[in-house]
C-alpha cells in the first residue's frame, strides 16, 4: 500500500448483490468520497438512495470522506406503500 491509499471493505446486501460483492477488500486513493465506490461498482443513479453506512453508522452523504480501515455495507434503499 502507497502512504497516498487507503484500505476499506465494502459490503453489498440483498438486491445490490447484482453490483459487487457480497465483501470486498479495496485500496483506494486517500480522501476519495463514498461516491466512488458508487461509480467503482457501476451502481444507477435510481439505486443512489441506497441505505450507507461506515463502520455501523449510517451516512447520507455520498460526499462523505473514506478512512484507512472503514467498513462500507451499502444496502438497498427501504420501499413501502
Amino acid at each position: 500500500m502507497s502512504e497516498n491509499s487507503i484500505n476499506v471493505t465494502v459490503k453489498f446486501f440483498a438486491t445490490l448483490r447484482q453490483f459487487g460483492p457480497t465483501k470486498e477488500d479495496l485500496v483506494i486513493p486517500e480522501n476519495s468520497e463514498i461516491k466512488l465506490l458508487f461509480e467503482k461498482y457501476k451502481i444507477p443513479k435510481e439505486e443512489r438512495r441506497a441505505i450507507i453506512l461506515v463502520n455501523g453508522r449510517p451516512h447520507k452523504d455520498l460526499k462523505t470522506i473514506l478512512y484507512d480501515g472503514d467498513i462500507i455495507s451499502i444496502f438497498p434503499p427501504i420501499g413501502g406503500g
